[in-house]
C-alpha cells in the first residue's frame, strides 16, 4: 500500500506539469509552464515582481525587452481553449511602463490562421508605476476561434533591449464590458470625445508619444497629445488612424469649391509651420499637403489648411483620389535637435471652416451640437417653442439645447431634434434586438421629473416608440438612458422594420405648465 501512494503521488506530480495555460494569466501558478513565443526582437520572460507596490503586489510578473530587430517586435503565448467571448469583451491588464505614452497593442488570433484576428492598442498614461489598461474588444467577431494571445509594445518602433524598451505586465484578465454595440469607425469631424467611436492616433519619426489625453484647459475636453522629442526627425508628425490602419470611414469630400480642413491647435511657439497632409489609406501615394502658421503662443487657436495651395514639392489636389486619412507635423522642416522637446496639442480636426469651406452636413447621431460643420435644429412645441443651441451655463465651451416649458406649456409639450426640412439624422438608428437604448445627458432644475424621449421615421409619424426615464439629479446634468424594448403604456412597441430617423424629447412629461410653472432645462 506504501508503495502504491509513492506511485500515486509521483503521477500526481509529473501531471502537474500538464496544467492548462488558461485566462486570467497572472503568472503565480507553480504548476504552469507560461511558454512564450518570441519575434522581432520581443523577448518575454517569468520574473519575481521587482515593482510590487501600488495595484500591484504579486510575486511574479512578465517582463517584455524589446530589443532591435523589427518595429513589431514582441511576443504571444498560445492558450488551451480558446478565449470565449460570448458574454465578456474587455481586456484589463496591468502595465509597468518606463515611460508616459508608450503604446501596447493587445492581439489575438486563430491558432491555424493568423489573419483570423482582433486587435487593440492602448497607451500609458504613467511612467514608472503601475496601471490597469482597458482593451474594449467589443467589435470582435465571435463567431471565429482565438487561442494566441499577441504582446507589442511601442507597435512601429525599434526597441534597443535598453531600460527604455523594457515593460512588465500582470494580470490579464477578461472581465464585464464591451458586450454593447460595436465603436464605429473614425470620421470627420474628430472631437475625440465622443465614447462610440473609435479614434486613434499613431506618431513616427520622433512623435511617438502621441495620444489622446484630457485637455490641459478643460477639462471637459478630449484632445490629441503630441511629444515631438529632442531626437525627432524634421517630419516627425502624426497620423489620425482607426483600427487596423484605417482612417475615416467616408472620404474627405473635396470638390473644386471646398478645398479646406480646419484643425484647432495649441503649441508653445508661435511662428512655426503646422503640415496637414491626407492621403488614401490603401495608396499612400495618393497625398496632398499643405501648411498653415502658428500666431499664438500657449493658447488654443484654429489653423485654416487649404488644399489647392500645395505644399511645394509635394502633389496637386487631384478630385479624383479618395482622400480619407490624415497626418499633422508640427514645426514641419525643423529637428527635434534644433528646437528641443515640445509638446502640441490639437482637435477639431473638420472639413470646411464656416467661411466658405463646404455646406453644412445633416445631422446625424451622436447629437453634440458642437460642431461647426453640422446643420443642427430644434423646434419647440405646445409651450416649448423657446428651444435653442446656446452656450452650456456650466461650461462656457461647450454647446447644448435649452428648453424653456413655459407656465402656458401642454402637458405633452416638447422639443423634436430636427435638421433643416423636417429631416432628422442623416441614418436610421440602429436599433437591434439587443440595441435598444439612446441616452441623453440632461439638466434640470427638479429632481423626480419624468423625461419621455419618442423615435419616429421623419417621413412616416405613425412609425413610432416612446419610452421614459426619471430625472434623479438637480440643477446639475446627469446621463438618463432610454430603453425603447420598455415602450411607454399606450404606445407602440419598437418595431425593428422602421426606419426611426427622428427625436423628440418631452421634460416633465404629463404636467402642464399651469401646474408646474415655468422651468427651464437642457439637454
Amino acid at each position: 500500500m506504501k508503495k502504491f501512494h509513492l506511485i500515486l503521488v509521483a503521477f500526481l506530480l509529473s501531471f502537474t506539469s500538464y496544467a492548462q495555460i488558461v485566462l486570467p494569466l497572472d503568472f503565480e501558478s507553480t504548476s504552469v509552464t507560461y511558454s512564450f513565443t518570441d519575434f522581432a526582437g520581443g523577448a518575454v520572460t517569468v520574473i519575481p515582481n521587482a515593482q510590487a507596490n501600488g495595484i500591484n503586489t504579486s510575486s511574479k510578473v512578465a517582463q517584455m525587452v524589446k530589443s532591435s530587430g523589427q518595429t513589431y517586435g514582441g511576443s504571444f503565448i498560445s492558450l488551451t481553449n480558446p478565449i470565449d467571448f460570448s458574454v465578456n469583451r474587455t481586456f484589463k491588464m496591468k502595465v509597468f511602463s518606463p515611460r508616459v505614452g508608450a503604446k501596447f497593442l493587445l492581439k489575438v488570433e486563430n491558432q491555424a490562421n493568423a489573419s483570423i484576428s482582433f486587435e487593440k492598442e492602448v497607451s500609458c498614461t504613467t511612467a514608472n508605476a503601475w496601471e490597469d489598461l482597458t482593451f474594449d474588444y467589443s467589435a470582435i467577431s465571435t463567431t471565429n476561434q482565438y487561442q494566441k494571445m499577441v504582446f507589442i509594445f511601442d507597435n512601429g518602433t525599434m526597441g534597443d533591449g535598453t531600460a527604455n524598451f523594457t515593460y512588465l505586465f500582470d494580470d490579464v484578465r477578461l472581465v464585464a464590458g464591451g458586450g454593447g454595440p460595436s465603436l464605429t469607425q473614425m470620421n470627420l469631424p474628430v472631437t475625440f470625445d465622443l465614447t462610440t467611436v473609435d479614434y486613434g492616433l499613431l506618431g513616427f519619426g520622433g512623435a511617438e508619444q502621441s495620444s489622446i489625453v484630457t485637455d490641459p484647459t478643460n477639462a471637459t475636453n478630449k484632445v490629441a497629445k503630441v511629444i515631438k522629442s529632442a531626437a525627432a526627425e524634421l517630419w516627425a508628425g502624426t497620423t489620425v488612424t482607426a483600427s487596423a490602419g484605417l482612417g475615416f470611414s467616408s472620404r474627405i469630400p473635396f470638390t473644386a469649391s471646398s478645398t479646406k480642413l480646419s484643425v484647432r491647435v495649441w503649441s508653445p511657439n508661435a511662428g512655426i509651420p503646422v503640415r496637414l497632409k491626407v492621403e488614401e489609406h490603401g495608396d499612400p501615394t495618393h497625398s496632398v499637403e499643405t501648411e498653415a502658421t502658428v500666431t499664438l503662443a500657449s493658447g488654443w487657436q484654429t489653423l485654416e489648411f487649404n488644399f489647392a495651395n500645395q505644399a511645394a514639392g509635394t502633389a496637386a489636389l487631384n478630385l479624383g483620389y479618395n482622400y480619407d486619412k490624415a497626418s499633422i507635423f508640427f514645426n514641419f522642416g525643423t529637428t527635434g535637435a534644433i528646437a528641443g522637446e515640445k509638446t502640441y496639442y490639437f482637435d477639431d480636426v473638420q472639413f470646411g471652416t464656416g467661411g466658405g469651406g463646404g455646406p453644412l452636413t445633416q445631422m446625424n447621431l451622436p447629437v453634440t451640437f458642437d460642431l461647426t460643420t453640422v446643420d443642427y435644429g430644434l423646434i419647440g412645441f405646445g409651450g416649448a417653442e423657446q428651444s435653442s443651441i446656446v452656450a452650456d451655463p456650466t461650461n462656457a465651451s461647450n454647446k447644448v439645447a435649452k428648453v424653456i416649458k413655459t407656465a402656458a406649456a401642454e402637458l405633452w409639450a416638447g422639443t423634436t431634434v430636427t435638421a433643416a426640412a423636417g429631416l432628422g439624422f442623416a441614418t436610421r438608428i440602429p436599433f437591434t434586438a439587443s440595441n435598444t437604448k439612446m441616452s441623453v445627458r440632461v439638466w434640470s432644475p427638479n429632481a423626480g421629473i419624468p423625461v419621455r424621449l419618442k423615435a419616429e421615421e421623419h417621413g412616416d409619424g405613425t412609425h413610432s416608440v416612446e419610452t421614459e426615464a426619471t430625472v434623479t439629479l438637480a440643477s446639475g446634468w446627469q446621463t438618463l438612458e432610454f430603453n425603447f424594448a420598455n415602450q411607454s403604456a399606450g404606445t407602440s412597441a419598437l418595431n425593428l422594420a422602421y426606419n426611426y430617423d427622428k427625436v423628440s424629447i418631452f421634460f416633465n412629461f404629463g404636467t402642464t405648465g399651469a401646474v408646474a410653472g415655468e422651468k427651464t432645462y437642457y439637454f
